[in-house]
């Protein structure tokens, strides 16, 4: 199994453990999804070379996102989303969430209220941010075979494999 899917599986199970008023705890949401409130839902954001331990594997920063949703009709709904922002900065503190490949605790640790996006304005919404350091080891691919796909490029109108004729 690859790191990264068991190192969001593993804060998913710690979230959701240490922040019981958080009844949705979701790592990568699908875009259209129904999310019961108050939610969590994170994801690594982007990743840069770590400090190298000489073993073999690839040192990593990881930097992870997390947005904190609160219906915003609750009864001091901005209140309660600072409130579980703050729980999810106790959670980060000194975390290596309980993996052997997780090299160094949450750093850069920041969180702050956001703005929501026309779609989720109905949420008070507060990001919490942080850097953890990890290893990545042998690459595992944790979905199935798939057959190659293709791409087509076109630079200009006949040059390619479809002419302008060909579409109707």
């Amino acid at each position: 199994m690859s790191e990264l899917t068991t190192l969001h599986d593993a804060i998913t199970r710690i979230i959701s453990k240490c922040m019981p008023k958080v009844v949705h705890v979701e790592q990568f949401p699908e875009l259209g999804a129904e999310v019961m409130t108050p939610a969590l839902l994170y994801g690594i954001t982007d990743m840069a070379p770590g400090l190298d331990r000489g073993e073999g594997k690839t040192a990593v920063l990881g930097r992870f996102q997390s947005c904190i949703l609160v219906e915003a009709d609750r009864s001091k709904a901005s209140l309660q989303a600072a409130i579980l922002a703050g729980q999810m900065m106790t959670v980060l503190k000194d975390q290596f969430w309980d993996l052997d490949f997780v090299t160094g605790p949450p750093s850069q640790v920041h969180a702050q209220p956001e703005a929501p996006t026309p779609e989720l304005e109905q949420f008070v919404m507060w990001s919490v941010q942080w850097i953890q350091p990890f290893e990545l080891g042998e690459f595992t691919w944790p979905w199935p075979d798939e057959p190659p796909g293709s791409l087509v490029i076109d630079i200009e109108p006949g040059d390619g494999p479809v002419s302008p004729e060909d579409i109707q």
